[in-house]
C-alpha cells in the first residue's frame, strides 16, 4: 500500500481501489484516524449525524432526528417526491421490517439508544444511497443489543447494494460485517495492512477461519503499536 493519511479523501480512496457497489470495507484503527476517514469519504462531520441523501448515507452510534415529531413524521423526510399514499406504505413496511411499527406515533426522545439506531436504518431503507458510511454503530450497546442491531445491518447492504465503509474498533465486528479489512496507521503514513476476508456468511467467531484471520489482523494491529478497540485489547 502507498496511500498516506496527510491526504485522507486521496489517499483512503486509492488505498480502498474505490469500493464496488456491494462490497463492505470495514476500517480499522484509532478512533480519530477512523473518524478522519470518514470525514474524507463523506466531505462532512461524521460526528453530526448529518441526514442522508441519496449519493451517500451515514449511520452513526447518535443519529439525529427532529425531536418534535413522530417516527413516521421523520421517516417523511427521507421520501420527499413521494405521493402521500406510497409515502404511508413505505413508512409502515419499513417500521414493520425494522421492529418499531407499534411505536410509529411516538417522538425519537421515547426511544433507546437500540430502537433509535434501528430508526437511522429504516430512513436508509427508504433513502437507498449509493455509498453507505457507518460509524461505530455498535458504541454504547450492550452484548445484546449489538447482536440484534447486528441482524439488521445485512439488509442496508443488499438493499440496492451500495459500496459499504464502517469505520469500527472491534476486530471481530469487522470480520463478521466486512468484505474488506484495512488497518490504518496512528501516524500519517502507509495504509498498515489490507486483509480480504472471504469467509462463507453466517460467520462463525469459533470457526478455524474465524480464529485465523482474527489472529492475522490482532498481529497487524501490535505491529502498529495499538489496539482496535478496549474489547480487542482484553481478549488480545
Amino acid at each position: 500500500m502507498s496511500a498516506d493519511l496527510h491526504d485522507l479523501p486521496r489517499s483512503l480512496d486509492h488505498a480502498l481501489s474505490r469500493p464496488a457497489a456491494g462490497e463492505v470495507v470495514a476500517l480499522l484503527g484509532a478512533p480519530e484516524v477512523r473518524a478522519a476517514a470518514l470525514r474524507g469519504f463523506a466531505g462532512l462531520r461524521v460526528d453530526e449525524g448529518t441526514a442522508p441523501t441519496a449519493e451517500i448515507g451515514l449511520l452513526c452510534a447518535r443519529p439525529h432526528f427532529f425531536p418534535w415529531l413522530d417516527l413516521t413524521e421523520n421517516l417523511a423526510f427521507a421520501l420527499p417526491k413521494a405521493s402521500p399514499f406510497e409515502r404511508e406504505g413505505l413508512i409502515a413496511n419499513v417500521l414493520v421490517r425494522v421492529g418499531l411499527a407499534a411505536q410509529a406515533t411516538q417522538r425519537p426522545g421515547a426511544l433507546s439508544p437500540e430502537e433509535l439506531l434501528r430508526l437511522a436504518i429504516a430512513r436508509l431503507l427508504l433513502v437507498r444511497p449509493r455509498l453507505l458510511l457507518i460509524d461505530e454503530p455498535f458504541a454504547g450497546l450492550d452484548t445484546e443489543a449489538r447482536a440484534r442491531l447486528a441482524a439488521f445491518l445485512p439488509e442496508l447492504y443488499t438493499q440496492g447494494r451500495p459500496a459499504v465503509v464502517i469505520a469500527i474498533g472491534s476486530v471481530e465486528d469487522a470480520l463478521r460485517l466486512a468484505d474488506r479489512i484495512l488497518v490504518l496507521p496512528q501516524q500519517p503514513g502507509p495504509v498498515a495492512f489490507s486483509l480480504d476476508n472471504l469467509l462463507a456468511r453466517p460467520r462463525e467467531e469459533g470457526s478455524v477461519g474465524f480464529v485465523a484471520l482474527r489472529r492475522e489482523l490482532r498481529r497487524a494491529l501490535d505491529k502498529e503499536g495499538r489496539h482496535a478497540a478496549p474489547e480487542v485489547e482484553a481478549a488480545a
